[in-house]
């Protein structure tokens, strides 16, 4: 599963859909019809998204920041982290940013409402989210990844390079 992965997309301001509940014809449907890229390790799935000519990805990294990177490069997307521009990692939704504390004062600890003065409110399940202490861990994973990335895109072009006739 890759729901760790749906959900740093979304940190990072990727619009994401992730559910287990789709079956494969689903997926590729879906995929089609928004024009999404899957991201798949079900090499299955993999093949018959090739052949519906869906855009996939498959995932062969197991931890967090490896799939990270490796997505990035297969996807050609960018390794960043922007609280302005992140979406729900629950749900996917839009979050607005306030400044307004009544406006969240009865669904955040009483010590974030005392230590922040900005939030981000998701549009779609209310949940709220601020830059508290993980922020350092989120930032240094998104660190990593960039770095992984840069050796993953390295060790592509060698593979690449040594495919070539000489």
């Amino acid at each position: 599963m890759l729901g760790d992965l749906a959900r740093w997309l979304r940190i990072m301001g990727y619009d994401t859909v992730y559910s287990d509940n789709y079956n494969d014809k689903q997926i590729i449907e879906i995929a089609l019809l928004g024009d999404r890229v899957i991201i798949t390790r079900d090499k299955s799935l993999y093949i018959k998204a090739r052949k519906a000519s869906a855009k996939v990805i498959l995932v062969e990294s197991i931890d967090t920041r490896e799939k990270i990177a490796e997505v990035a490069v297969k996807a050609k997307i960018n390794i960043s982290v922007d609280p302005d521009k992140s979406r729900c990692p629950e749900c996917n939704g839009v979050l607005e940013k306030t400044n307004d504390k009544n406006r969240v004062k009865d669904r955040v600890p009483p010590q974030a409402l005392a230590s922040y003065n900005t939030f981000y409110i998701c549009t779609k399940c209310s949940k709220v989210y601020w830059e508290g202490g993980h922020w350092i861990n989120i930032r240094r994973l998104i660190e990593n990844a960039k770095e992984l990335a840069k050796e993953y895109n390295k060790t592509m072009y060698k593979r690449r390079a040594d495919l070539l006739p000489a």
